[in-house]
């Protein structure tokens, strides 16, 4: 009778909390572990409370001799409302979870550190918000019921949590990464690796920025997502086999136009620029434990030179860029003298299709032009600077001729 006033499950330091084989329970309150907590083989635990803390001097074993290469049992979070697990300690190793099934349409949040699961993670409904976090799997770890509505949420700014994924280094089948950067933007990834032991780091951001990670979006030729692949060894001999998916909804207006021509784009830190690939063709997004995903694409991209510490890779239709036709001046001065007025692009032909934009150094675009004819001549169309003199002083600039990657620079006004 008592036990329905409980708030808060407690297996304090020095003592010891075991689920023999083939015994289930189910715990409705916070669960705080301060000691040993054991699930055994076949065992489960349904936990229904909110929160599950992991405090500092805690374990969560199995049945083997040293509690953490056995097969354990099954911790179940299937709350009504969202649950969150809250690791205080740094031990991850004792307080990695053998195996975990998330069946709460409210998702389960990670706080505190990481989150290590040592055999299996299994979806059976909800996703796992990483906030900031890492959910790191064992090598061999298996992740299991994972498609559109079932995931792990990496966030949509440049840096935050990633699946991590352990590996031994020699594999021969695909690694899944079920990732999205949101609650409704599943984004996944398979890589097929072959290297040194290590692990392999995968997260999804929003948008598609020059220089990988900062500087102007380009979220009209590429799709609006940038897959972050992060090693935590150098091997120059490494190779891979990266498959990424993307919806159709997020994919830029002239990658739409030409998805057939799209290939997997590969950020080249050493020149700053992505590089261009023969378009490889896409197939539908298979990245499921269903059926094919609606409206979803995957694509693939060969890696056989060695990676860096931090790869960026993302999907195009650019080619490569031919700044080479033509002559871009670095600035112009319009006082209606007649001498540089305009920023005129020498050697454009009649068929050639330019777009442009400007930006101005707080990086807010002041200028667009989606066929552009040499007509800017320092005069604002977007927002507050519409029909407006632009200050003299340093602007940014992207132009696309045609189908080529873009070109940046920089054209300076003076009056």
């Amino acid at each position: 009778m008592r036990a329905q006033e409980i708030v808060q499950m407690t297996v304090h330091s020095g003592e010891s909390f075991y689920v023999h084989p083939e015994a289930n329970v189910s715990v409705f309150s916070d669960l705080n572990n301060s000691g040993s907590l054991g699930s055994y083989n076949n065992s489960s635990i349904n936990f229904l409370g909110q929160r599950w803390n992991n405090m500092s001097g805690s374990r969560i074993v199995d049945e083997s001799t040293g509690g953490q290469t056995g097969l354990g049992g099954t911790i179940r979070f299937s709350g009504s409302t969202s649950q969150s697990i809250n690791t205080l300690t740094s031990a991850q190793a004792n307080t990695g979870f053998p195996n975990i099934t998330l069946a709460n349409p409210q998702n389960l949040i990670l706080q505190g550190n990481d989150l290590l699961v040592r055999r299996s993670f299994n979806f059976q409904s909800g996703k796992v918000i990483l906030n900031s976090r890492n959910a790191i799997m064992q090598a061999g770890a298996n992740i299991a019921g994972f498609d559109n509505n079932k995931y792990f949420v990496t966030g949509t700014s440049t840096t935050g949590g990633a699946l991590v994924r352990k590996t031994t280094g020699s594999q021969t089948t695909q690694i899944i990464f079920p990732i999205g950067s949101t609650v409704g933007s599943y984004t996944p990834a398979s890589i097929i690796y072959n290297g040194i032991a290590q692990d392999l780091k995968l997260r999804v951001f929003d948008n598609v920025y020059d220089k990988a990670t900062f500087g102007n979006p380009d979220n009209i030729n590429f799709v609006t997502k940038t897959w972050n692949l992060s090693l935590n060894n150098l091997d120059p001999n490494a190779s891979l086999v990266l498959n990424a998916q993307h919806n159709s909804s997020e994919e830029g207006s002239q990658f739409t136009a030409d998805r057939t021509k799209s290939f997997i784009s590969r950020y080249q830190s050493n020149i700053e620029k992505w590089d261009f690939a023969d378009g490889n063709g896409i197939t539908p997004g298979v990245i499921s434990s269903g059926g094919p995903i609606p409206n979803s694409f995957l694509s693939t991209r060969t890696i056989n030179r060695g990676m860096g510490l931090n790869e960026y890779f993302s999907k195009s239709v650019l080619k490569e860029n031919v700044l080479a036709n033509y002559r871009v001046p670095v600035g112009i001065s319009p006082n209606n003298d007649g001498l540089n007025d305009k920023f005129v692009i020498e050697n454009l032909q009649a068929t050639d299709k330019v777009r442009i934009e400007i930006y101005n150094r707080w990086q807010s675009l002041v200028f667009r032009d989606t066929d552009y004819k040499n007509t800017f001549e320092g005069i604002g169309n977007q927002k507050g600077m519409l029909n407006n003199n632009l200050p003299d002083g340093t602007y940014y600039y992207i132009l696309h001729f045609n189908d080529s990657k873009p070109v940046t620079g920089y054209i300076i006004i003076n009056r």
